[in-house]
């Protein structure tokens, strides 16, 4: 399940646009996350009182916490495959305390990949989508596993 160099250089290459811009691009996935799935506000302490696209985007906290999100699997990505070190404290923190489902990191990986499609057309054609939505559901299985070893059924 693997991805191979070349999918590794398709997906960092759009990520390189995504950390031009780090805040701007994580307001927009978190914004895109609340507005298709309402019901991943309630995780979120800070924001579940954010009820209108207008209020999310006027929200410095919740443009932060794109940025720590984004900066977080970016660090993540640029590991390919091999994030053992990054993934470990990443499960720990959403198994335990925070109890974030892995049907909401799917729903996230689906609003990365709508805001990259969105945002750089020209760079985000079908084969980096291809790489992008392999690299996330990598992501999303290793964080799987780690949940599981944690004895959290998210």
């Amino acid at each position: 399940m693997g991805l191979s160099d070349g999918e590794w250089q398709l997906v960092l290459k759009v990520w390189g646009k995504v950390e031009a811009d780090i805040p701007t691009h994580g307001q927009a996935v978190l914004i895109s996350l609340f507005k298709g799935h309402p019901e991943t506000l309630e995780k979120f302490e800070k924001f579940k009182n954010l009820k209108s696209e207008d209020e999310m985007k006027a929200s410095e906290d919740l443009k932060k916490h794109g940025a720590v999100v984004l900066t977080a699997l970016g660090g993540i990505l640029k590991k390919k495959g091999q994030h053992e070190a990054e993934l470990k404290p990443l499960a720990q923190s959403h198994a335990t305390k925070h109890k974030i489902p892995v049907k909401y990191l799917e729903f996230i990986s689906d609003s990365i990949i709508q805001v990259l499609q969105s945002k750089h057309p020209g760079d985000f054609g079908a084969d980096a989508q291809g790489a992008m939505k392999k690299a996330l559901e990598l992501f999303r299985n290793d964080i799987a596993a780690k949940y599981k070893e944690l004895g959290f059924q998210g």
